[in-house]
């Protein structure tokens, strides 16, 4: 149930052009992928790419694959392991030339103010750093 004065009203507009998001298909995108093997070797732990991650994939729970799928499924991680990110500092972003920079189209209006919900003492030192780590990484950008 929502209130009255929580309803959202939705503007009839139409996207302007320049905010359309168009994807840009690049031919020879899987050029520099390393070809599949004949029979795929046994799962050997990188630096990045560790056992205990590995394990926590969990690739296999019902053992619905073959041995040499599963083993197969590993090497093709193992050999991409770069475009897996195990935290927010490995996250990274689609590349320009894949997709334009996404730009958001706000319509004019008059700004409205609320106090903002305060943050407990007790856990402001936590979310200090949950918004540090964020902008470190580049999910959040400085405004």
């Amino acid at each position: 149930y929502k209130q009255v004065q929580n309803k959202v009203r939705p503007v009839a507009t139409t996207l302007p052009d320049e905010f359309r998001i168009v994807r840009h298909e690049h031919k020879q995108a899987l050029d520099n992928c390393p070809p599949l093997p004949r029979e795929a070797p046994p799962f050997i732990p990188t630096s990045k790419f560790t056992q205990e991650r590995m394990d926590a994939l969990k690739l296999d729970p019902h053992s619905f694959l073959y041995p040499a799928e599963l083993r197969l499924v590993q090497w093709v991680l193992a050999a991409n392991e770069r475009a897996l990110a195990w935290d927010e500092t490995e996250k990274g972003r689609f590349k320009d030339s894949y997709f334009d920079p996404v730009v958001i189209p706000t319509i004019e209006h008059i700004p409205w103010q609320q106090k903002n919900i305060p943050i407990p003492p007790g856990i402001l030192e936590d979310v200090v750093k949950i918004i540090k780590a964020k902008i470190q990484s580049g999910v959040y950008e400085p405004s």
